[in-house]
């Protein structure tokens, strides 16, 4: 059987027809289902933010907060920011490793990164064995002091296994 040339320009005219509309009909589909989504998150929306109660303002906070309360968070406070202060000094120092691994200056040496690297771990530990119950007393500052815990046993791995040469 031969195929002639007007043949396959008909097949192909047919082809591309079938595409384009059902290129449409998706588009046309997706742009419906995406209207209605839209719609029906708005309606949401507007009808939760109505549902919402009205606040008294300051004047009930006030008389919510109570004297006691401030005094003894004061105690807290202030052990928060001594480890705060502590994390400061820790970060301050994993910013110097940082320059002493980029040799920024012309006399750092590995050796002064490694040193860096070991005050950084002490003073970690320092912290941690200093605030056992620092999970309890200010979970966040432990997420932070367990995030500096990893990246300096991460630092010492990458170290002794040779990542960073002079």
């Amino acid at each position: 059987m031969k195929i002639l040339p007007d043949q396959l320009e008909s097949v192909r005219l047919e082809q591309q027809n079938a595409q384009t509309n059902r290129g449409t009909q998706s588009a046309t589909a997706f742009g419906d289902i995406l209207n209605g989504e839209v719609a029906k998150t708005s309606a949401r929306s507007s009808s939760s933010a109505s549902s919402l109660p009205s606040l008294g303002g300051l004047d009930t906070l006030s008389v919510l907060i109570g004297t006691q309360n401030v005094e003894a968070t004061s105690e807290t406070t202030n052990s928060g920011s001594a480890i705060m202060d502590k994390v400061d000094s820790v970060l301050n120092k994993l910013d110097q490793y940082a320059q002493n691994l980029q040799g920024t200056s012309s006399s750092t040496s590995l050796k002064d990164a490694y040193g860096v690297l070991d005050d950084i771990d002490s003073a970690v530990q320092d912290i941690k064995s200093a605030n056992p119950d620092l999970a309890q007393s200010h979970p966040a500052l432990q997420n932070v002091v367990s995030e500096l815990e990893a990246m300096t046993v991460t630092e010492r791995i990458k170290f002794n296994r040779g990542d960073y040469t002079a």
